[in-house]
């Protein structure tokens, strides 16, 4: 940080990091790009609607003991490249087999797909509680907050770029080579983003202490929690927002059945969506150095709780239009603040435990949006709504009476 408050070379590396990195969502999305290819390959709809699910679990799941392993290394930097650089691969090599063999040998490719894609999650999972140590290690704590929120609105920006390159891609070009190609150029953005990591220097060791046994890891992480009340109460008010982000899957379909909507009209619902992230960005950034992130992320669980009773009582597609904005508040920005959230509770030496526990923790909560998906099929979505509202305004609740950690310890070091 200089001393007229603009963003160090360090902090500027992360915003261009993050922006490359995140715009690549729109092109592989586990909502919208994959599922087309995995249906284009000859995958059934259970493939499809538990693809998502399988993906969230190899992203999350291993974090915990990656994270345990993690403390044994004075810097962040090398294992982050490594790692980086390793995940990134996958993508590259799926697009070369997708160009390869995707029209000659779909079934083949089709397993190359899961098995790859999910080495990838696996592999991103297990450096992200690294990566976050890392970019709190190397950006100032007072602006860390706008730091996090500048990659998210860039991020969206580059990605509603990115999705026009898509349909382009998808429209111009044959298949197999539109989506090879698509994959292609999110594997150039990644490895851009990787560029940027490459120039940020770490210059203070992290705190070494030796990994606990396996063994132990579970009677570790029950300590971590109860001596944390503040950690505690965000794992729980997460956890029920989690529950009530599972209704968010089904607002498209709920209008589409409701209002008879054009594909023109579901393309404004993604534009909307992608504007309520760039405010988010800007604005949760903002809001989280200056109150604490416990502020932005109580904004991000409101603005679920609207979108949700939105949808559920919307009397005209016009109303859909603010669903999906004010969705995209929460969509945008509700990842980066809980991950802030987490390293402000934890002890310096600890950071990437905590992160990685807050993920392990998170990854079964995901299992509820295909069991939504059953409830929805069976009684309508009005009932989903109904329910995620509810388990909204807990989870709101919760996070109200959960103590803000960066003024705790503001408290503690002034005694």
């Amino acid at each position: 940080m200089n001393s007229l408050g603009r963003p160090s070379r360090n902090e500027r590396l992360h915003i261009i990091e993050g922006a490359l990195y995140i715009s690549t969502s729109a092109l592989i999305s586990t909502q919208t790009m994959m599922p087309a290819l995995i249906k284009r390959l000859g995958g059934g709809d259970v493939l499809v609607g538990t693809w998502p699910v399988v993906v969230y679990l190899a992203y999350f799941l291993p974090q915990v003991i990656t994270a345990n392993y993690s403390v044994a290394s004075k810097y962040r930097r090398s294992g982050v490249l490594k790692y980086g650089f390793i995940q990134r691969m996958h993508i590259l090599l799926l697009a070369c087999i997708i160009a390869l063999w995707g029209a000659s040998w779909p079934a083949l490719v089709l397993t190359c797909l899961f098995l790859l894609y999910l080495s990838n999650q696996a592999t991103s999972g297990c450096i992200s509680p690294l990566w976050m140590d890392f970019l709190v290690k190397t950006t100032d704590p007072e602006r860390r907050g706008k730091i996090m929120g500048w990659r998210v609105s860039l991020g969206a920006v580059l990605a509603l770029v990115n999705g026009f390159i898509l349909t382009a891609l998808l429209t111009w070009l044959r298949y197999p080579y539109n989506y090879a190609s698509a994959i292609g150029l999110a594997f150039l953005l990644q490895m851009g983003s990787w560029g940027s990591q490459t120039k940020i220097l770490e210059s203070a060791p992290s705190p070494v202490s030796t990994p606990v046994h396996l063994s132990d890891l579970f009677s570790h992480v029950q300590t971590i929690v109860k001596r944390n009340p503040s950690y505690k109460k965000f794992l729980l008010a997460s956890a029920l927002l989690i529950i009530s982000f599972s209704s968010a899957a089904f607002f498209t379909i709920a209008a589409i059945k409701r209002f008879a909507i054009s594909e023109y009209v579901v393309g404004v619902f993604t534009i909307m969506m992608i504007l309520g992230q760039i405010i988010s960005g800007l604005l949760l950034g903002w809001l989280a150095d200056s109150k604490g992130t416990k502020s932005a992320l109580v904004v991000c669980g409101i603005s679920l709780v609207l979108a949700i009773a939105l949808a559920w009582l919307a009397p005209s597609v016009t109303w859909y239009y603010f669903v999906f904005l004010i969705f995209g508040i929460n969509a945008g920005s509700e990842t980066a603040m809980r991950y802030n959230f987490a390293v402000e509770c934890a002890p310096l030496g600890e950071r990437p435990m905590y992160v990685g526990l807050m993920n392990a923790w998170f990854a079964p909560f995901y299992l509820f949006t295909p069991l939504a998906g059953l409830l929805a099929a069976t009684y309508g979505y009005n009932l989903v709504f109904a329910i995620s509202l509810i388990t909204g305004l807990a989870g709101i609740v919760v996070l109200l009476g959960t103590p803000n950690p960066r003024f705790v310890k503001l408290a503690l070091s002034s005694k």
